[in-house]
Formats: structure tokens, sequence, C-alpha cells
């Protein structure tokens, strides 16, 4: 039997003539077949012929002959092809427009939330300082397929002190690049966030929970979760906020008053 190490060199030998579709290896030893369609500084986007997606790889994740191949494209095909807009560095704190670009693709995913709660206060003082993070952890747990280029999208939310039943905070929401191989997991974790509360006066902001998101490199949902239950459902809403942190209804949608509680929230 031949090695696995020359058969993954044979593959990144493919014929170049074509310059169309090939299969390229990474430095792990996956094998993808794809056509490259762009080539932006460190970056290449593949066209995947298994399903026609795209899907954007860094170049020193390549083997050094994919490396060649790459080269001798952006040489001899490159100048025909329009590459993608650049798009700004992404802020801590970004909007999230819906988009279905391509079809969904099911993954076996399973996430656990840990939020964790430090309490700060003088001795005798019914004012309190909350410091609240929430870490993630996600797993993929197919056999074989790593989830690539997907994005995970988490809102943390508050409530006003003084109207327990009415009007959620939408504290922050951020958006972090997400890759997991195969029969593995990955964590991320929130900047922490400071809510003031006084229980005895009832006053301040309490924390409230979260919701995440998690999307393919299409923008399709491949998991919601939320605390409390229920949330995950307002995808669109939570996706056209635009201005972080605001107040809003049970639905989502935005509402006057931050005004009035800003002073007990410190991110």
């Amino acid at each position: 039997m031949m090695p696995r190490a020359a058969c993954l060199l044979l593959f990144c030998l493919a014929p170049l003539a074509s310059m169309e579709a090939r299969v390229f290896v990474s430095l792990a030893g996956t094998l993808l077949e794809a056509e490259i369609t762009a080539v932006d500084g460190e970056n290449v986007t593949l066209k995947r012929v298994s399903d026609g997606q795209p899907l954007t790889v860094a170049r020193n994740t390549l083997c050094k002959e994919d490396h060649a191949y790459i080269a001798r494209w952006v040489e001899t095909a490159a100048p025909a092809a329009t590459p993608p807009p650049k798009q700004p560095a992404a802020a801590a704190t970004v909007p999230v427009t819906p988009a279905a670009a391509g079809p969904l693709q099911k993954y076996s995913l399973t996430v656990q939330a840990m939020p964790s709660k430090n309490n700060q206060a003088a001795a005798g003082s019914a004012v309190r300082v909350f410091e609240v993070t929430y870490t993630f952890n996600v797993s993929n747990r197919e056999v074989s397929r790593d989830l690539e280029g997907a994005k995970a999208v988490v809102v943390t939310l508050g409530k006003n002190a003084t109207n327990a039943g009415g009007d959620l905070v939408v504290l922050q929401k951020l958006k972090f690049d997400l890759a997991v191989r195969a029969q593995s997991k990955t964590s991320f974790t929130t900047p922490p966030m400071q809510l003031t509360y006084s229980a005895e006066y009832r006053y301040g902001v309490r924390s409230h929970g979260y919701v995440l998101f998690l999307l393919d490199s299409a923008g399709n949902v491949l998991l919601a979760d939320s605390s409390p239950e229920g949330s995950a459902k307002y995808f669109k809403e939570i996706s056209a906020l635009a201005e972080i942190p605001c107040m809003v209804d049970r639905d989502f949608k935005p509402q006057p008053g931050l005004e009035n509680i800003s002073s007990y929230i410190s991110l």
C-alpha cells in the first residue's frame, strides 16, 4: 500500500494546466476538492466541488504545493476574476445582517453556556456591582466534517430592576469567528460587563441571560440557544439591532428608556 504521506503528495501535485478544480491538502491532512475563485492577500477563497459553496481559508494552512498552485493562479487567472471587496475590520460589537447565500448544511453541534458572576459590595451596603461573563463551549460531533468559516453571534441581556416584568436591555452584541474540527470542541468568552444593582431599593440593572446563534459561512443559522428560553426565535430582530446597548421589548423591538439606567451599565 502507498504510504499516507505519498498519497497526500500526489493530491498536491494535481495538474495545474486546467486552473479548475483540484484537491487541496491542509497541513492537518484534510482534503478538499475545490477551485479557486479569489485570492486576497493571505486568504484564498475556494469553491467546493461537493456543493458549490465558497470557503475562505488562510494560505498558510495549506501544503507547500498548494502555495505554488495559488501563486500560479494569481499570475495567470486572477486578472480575469473579480476579487471580493475588502471588508472593514470588525469591532468587538457589530451589527449582523441575516443572509442565506447558500443551502443549509446541517451539522451535529452542541453548546454549553457557562455564566460567571462576581459580586462586589462594600460591607453593609445594599448596592452591589456584578461583573458578568459568559463562556460558550461548542462541540462538533460530526465524524469527519470540520466546521469552517462559521460565526458565533452572542447577545447578552439585562433587566431594569425597577420594571421587573417589562423591557429588556441588550448589553452586548458580539461576533466570534468559529472553526471546529470533527469530533472536537472550542470555546469563547464574552468581555466582562459590570452591572450595578440594589435589591433593597429596587434600582439598577440585573443580568438576565443571553441569546446565541451559530451561523455557517453562508449566514444560515446552524444552532440557536438562549437563556431564559424563548428568545432564540428572534434572529431577524436581533440582527437588525445596530446601536448597543439599547432597550427592547420582549419581541426585541427597540424601545426608549436606556438613558434612565445607562449609568448602571459599564462594559
